[in-house]
This record gives structure tokens, C-alpha cells and sequence, in this order.
């Protein structure tokens, strides 16, 4: 099993008699077998995904986001230690894996996709970076953005750079992920690589999308055209990115309800950003700030609980 055995218990802690919990997934497989690349886990092993969901589930209570919206916006408190299961991104094997444990376990899941993702099988930014800092010839390394020098020699050093690399971005208001993402490959001399059809890269295409949001269990959101941090954006940037994406979803028949920002830190959003999402019909956009919710939580300011298989919560 990868990583920590105590995973599922953790998320069950964060369950509340009063208070919603809202785990942010974003994949599972089969089994790790890259020796860098999902250093984090957020990609949890199918066994330990498994024994998560089952462990919540004796003291939780599942609840759709259709639900959580409901409890929200009408002030009601929700059921003792209810919790909610979204996806980020919309990885293949949110379907062909997680799903299938989920509606055996009868938990509904909301999966917020990335349309240029489904679209082009696309990767994100830190995905096209961990490919790249994996199959690297061992080197040296100065960026301008450190005063350090990185060695990238082993599976260690190379997985000490790339959490570096998150640290940096994750806590740098100013930096853009893509533009970070699309130079860093750049110096490493491999930014052509754009896609990839590994179990960590691949993801879902639109018949999976319409499936799942035909399934009765599965409710599919969007998380944007091209990932980009929202708040980043201009005007007429904004409206392409949810414009784009809330049309490609439409097209198949998916209700403009459900978004999550993409990054998803107290930065990536703002005011603006929900103005703009309430005007094209989306009233509930959870972020990727930890913690839970109470009745009276703002459905745009919704908490989640980030879920690697290495967290400590």
C-alpha cells in the first residue's frame, strides 16, 4: 500500500457531528510504480483508496454537492458527520477506478474537470514537471527564482527539488503556474511534453463525461478551460476560461452549477472571479482551503481537505 497506513483513519478524524468535510481527491491506481513521479500520492493506491472510503464511511454520512448546496443555501445544519468526495482535473481513472468502488459503497462524488484536459488529454503544470524532473540526465541546477543549486542525481534529490518547486509556486501569489511550468521544462530541455497516456496523465474523454453525468452517483463540475489561477486573469481572459469551459459542458448536458477554483489557495479566487461565475449561472465553487463547514458557510468559500496518500492532516 503506498504511503501512510494511517491515512484512513486521519480522514475519518476530520469527520464532525456539526460540521461538512469535503475530501479533495484526485485520483486513484492501480499500484505506484514510477520511481518520482506521484511522489505525494496524490494519486492513492486502488487498496487504500478502498480502505479510506470504508473507513469513513462507519461513522460518515455521504452527501452529494447537490445536497451540500441545498443544506447552504436554505441554513440547514447538516446530517452528523457528513462528508462530501469531489475530484480535481478529471483523471481517467476517476472512472474506470474510483468510480466503481464508489457506487458499490453508494457514495455520490462530484469530478471538476479541466475541458482542455478532457479535450487534448493535457497535462497539468506540476505533472508536465514531475514527468520531466524524473526522466532527466542527472545534472546541475540554477533557477533564478532560488539561491540554491539543485542536484538532480537520484529518486531523493529529485523529489526534494520538485517539492521545492511546489513550495515555491504553492506560497508565491505572483507566480503563474503555467508560465512557471512551460519555462522550468524549457531549461531542462524537454518542454515539447504537453500529454501523456501514463495511469498518472491520462484522462477522462467526453463519452466518460456524459457517462458520469448520466450515472445518477456522479456529478460532473468544471475547474476551467486551461487551469490557469482565476484571480490572475483579466476580464476578458476570465470570461474565455469560463465561457470555454462551461460551454464545452453544456454541449453534453451538464448543468453550469458546480466549479472549483483551479489551485484553489486563498489567492487563486476573488470577488471578481465569483462575480463572474454567479452571472453565468454556477452557485456552488469549493476551494482548496483546508478545513470544514458549518451551515452558514458561503457556498463560493466552501472548505476542502486535500487527501495524498503521504499527508499527515
Amino acid at each position: 500500500m503506498l504511503f501512510n497506513k494511517n491515512l484512513p483513519v486521519l480522514l475519518q478524524n476530520r469527520l464532525s457531528n456539526s460540521e461538512l468535510a469535503i475530501y479533495l481527491f484526485h485520483g486513484v491506481i492501480e499500484k505506484q510504480v514510477d520511481p518520482v513521479r506521484n511522489y505525494t500520492g496524490k494519486h492513492l493506491e486502488k487498496e487504500l483508496f478502498v480502505n479510506c472510503m470504508k473507513t469513513i464511511l462507519r461513522k460518515g454520512v455521504p452527501i452529494s454537492m447537490d445536497e451540500v448546496l441545498y443544506f447552504c443555501e436554505n441554513n440547514l445544519p447538516f446530517p452528523k458527520n457528513a462528508f462530501a468526495v469531489t475530484f480535481d482535473d478529471g483523471f481517467e481513472n476517476n472512472i474506470s477506478i474510483a468510480a466503481p468502488i464508489l457506487a458499490d459503497l453508494k457514495i455520490p462524488a462530484t469530478i471538476y474537470i479541466t475541458t482542455k484536459f478532457i479535450n487534448e488529454n493535457s497535462m497539468s503544470w506540476i505533472d508536465r514537471i514531475e514527468l520531466v524532473v524524473q526522466d532527466v540526465p542527472n545534472c546541475k541546477l540554477k533557477v533564478n527564482w532560488s539561491s540554491n543549486e539543485f542536484c538532480l542525481s537520484d529518486s531523493e534529490s529529485r523529489i526534494s527539488f520538485l517539492r521545492y518547486v511546489r513550495e515555491y509556486v504553492k506560497n508565491t501569489p505572483i507566480c503563474d503556474p503555467n508560465l512557471f511550468s512551460q519555462e522550468l521544462c524549457e531549461r531542462l530541455g524537454n518542454a515539447a511534453i504537453l500529454a501523456s497516456n501514463s495511469q498518472l496523465d491520462l484522462k477522462m474523454n467526453w463519452d466518460q463525461v456524459a457517462y458520469a453525468n448520466q450515472s445518477g452517483f456522479l456529478t460532473i463540475g468544471g475547474h476551467s478551460h486551461t487551469h490557469p489561477i482565476l484571480s490572475f486573469l483579466n476580464h476578458d481572459d476570465l470570461a474565455y476560461e469560463l465561457d470555454t469551459s462551461l460551454g464545452m459542458m453544456s454541449a453534453i448536458g451538464v448543468s453550469p452549477i458546480h466549479y472549483s477554483y483551479p489551485e484553489g489557495l486563498k489567492h487563486c479566487f476573488s470577488e471578481t472571479v465569483i462575480d463572474e461565475l454567479k452571472l453565468r449561472g454556477v452557485k456552488c465553487c469549493p476551494t482548496a482551503i483546508d478545513g470544514v463547514n458549518s451551515k452558514n458557510s458561503n457556498p463560493f468559500l466552501l472548505n476542502r481537505i486535500m487527501v495524498n496518500a503521504d499527508c499527515d492532516l
